[in-house]
Parts: structure tokens; sequence; C-alpha cells
């Protein structure tokens, strides 16, 4: 998969989301995936010993580029490069087949003989990564059942490992990077909103972003999971409320 597109992000309080999911649903439906409820994401981010690739998310260097592993509940893997030049996200994605890592990276026999996996190795190689964080959330997923491309994410209870390895666990010790301070208010955790486009921003994103006074951020995961994942470790979790009950 091959895919650009503007990405807007926002961070909301707990006591926001049921009216602005509301109001979202008037123009899109959910994600087949999210049918059930909000699913968990894992996805292990691969940075250089110095941490280049965070720098230059903290930066805002106009044109930059994350390399992760994705894995959802399940087998499967999936491999990404998410370039940003300016504004605009191009994201390459490839399923491993069989679910294979950290097999295909580390044995060149179970290599899938795709242009992604060569480019992600390629960029891989060249930089000398290594595993650098695992971050998981969980999310809430619409799509909008008339435009070509427009989708919107709610992902709350956000949390951060350190990895033992290549793996990507789903289940493990994972310690929350959603605390009050990282979203810049005095209490309670917060959700991160991503409306995403593929071209003209949609009417209906303007109506959401003024009806609710939303104040566009650049929040990372990424970021946030390296700074909480500093040399002191992980601090242990607090009570939350849940923005997914009805």
């Amino acid at each position: 998969m091959k895919l650009e597109r503007y990405e807007l992000k926002y961070r909301l309080p707990v006591d926001v989301v049921r009216a602005v999911r509301a109001h979202v649903a008037r123009y899109c439906v959910l994600d087949r995936a999210a049918l059930a409820g909000p699913y968990r994401i894992c996805s292990l981010y691969l940075d250089t010993p110095d941490r280049r690739l965070y720098r230059e998310t903290l930066d805002r260097q106009p044109q930059r580029f994350k390399l992760r592993v994705r894995r959802y509940d399940g087998p499967a893997h999936f491999v990404e490069i998410k370039h940003r030049v300016k504004q605009v996200i191009a994201k390459r994605r490839m399923k491993l087949p069989g679910g294979r890592w950290p097999e295909a990276w580390l044995d060149p026999r179970m290599a899938p003989d795709h242009p992604t996996w060569h480019e992600f190795t390629g960029l891989c190689l060249r930089l000398g990564v290594e595993p650098a964080a695992l971050v998981r959330y969980e999310r809430e997923a619409w799509l909008s059942d008339e435009a070509e491309y427009v989708r919107v994410t709610f992902d709350h209870h956000l949390c951060a490992a350190r990895p033992t390895g290549w793996a990507v666990p789903i289940d493990g010790d994972f310690a929350p990077i959603d605390r009050p301070h990282r979203f810049g208010w005095a209490a309670d955790s917060g959700v991160v909103l991503e409306l995403k486009c593929l071209t003209a921003v949609p009417l209906w994103f303007r109506d959401l972003i003024h009806r609710f006074e939303l104040e566009r951020t650049g929040f990372s995961k990424y970021g946030a999971a390296i700074e909480a994942l500093g040399p002191s470790g992980l601090t242990g979790a607090s009570p939350r409320r849940s923005p997914w009950a009805a």
C-alpha cells in the first residue's frame, strides 16, 4: 500500500470525546475493525543509536520519516515507512506473509521479494537502526462512506515499553505515556484525535474544529515514548476514565 494524505492532530480531554464522536458519526461510519469496540495497535519503532529520527521529529524537520513494524491483535505484522514532507504524509506499508517478523529481518532466506520490503530494509541497514521503543494504544476508527478517503481516529490509553529485541508484543508490561502534563493539562489523561484526508480538508472537518475549539498539535506518540523511556524509565500506571463508554 502506498498512500499520500494530510493529517491534522488534536489533543482531546476525555470529557469531550463523546460529543466529538457524535459529530463525526454524522458524516462517517465505524471502520469494520472497530465494530466490536476499540482495537489495539502496537508498533516497534526503529531508530539510530543516537535517535536521529526522534530528534528530527523533535526539531520539526520539514522532511523526515519513521520506520516501524506494526501489529494488531493477532499474528500479522506490517512494515511501514512514514515520510513527511511539510504537511503531506506519504506512507508505504506491506503485510509480511505469514506474519514472519522478526524472522524475515533476521534471516534473509525468509525475506519477501517486495519493493516496500527492499526500501524498508535498505533504510534500516543504511542507518544502522536498532529497536528504540514500543508504543501501544487503543484506536477507534471512522471512515467516510462518501468521500474518496476521509478517516478519523481516536487513540486512547497510549503506553510504551522498552524493546527487549525485535519482537512486537501486543501484551506485556507497558506503562502510560498519556499523562496530563504531556497534554498540557492539570489533570486527567487525553485522547489523540487525527483527521485524515487525501486532498482538500472537508468542510465538516472545519466545522468540527471550530465547534470544539480544537487547536492543532504536533504530538508524536514515538516522541512521547522516547521521552518517557529516558534513563529513569517509566513510572507506574494511574487510574483513568475510559472515553469509550456509551
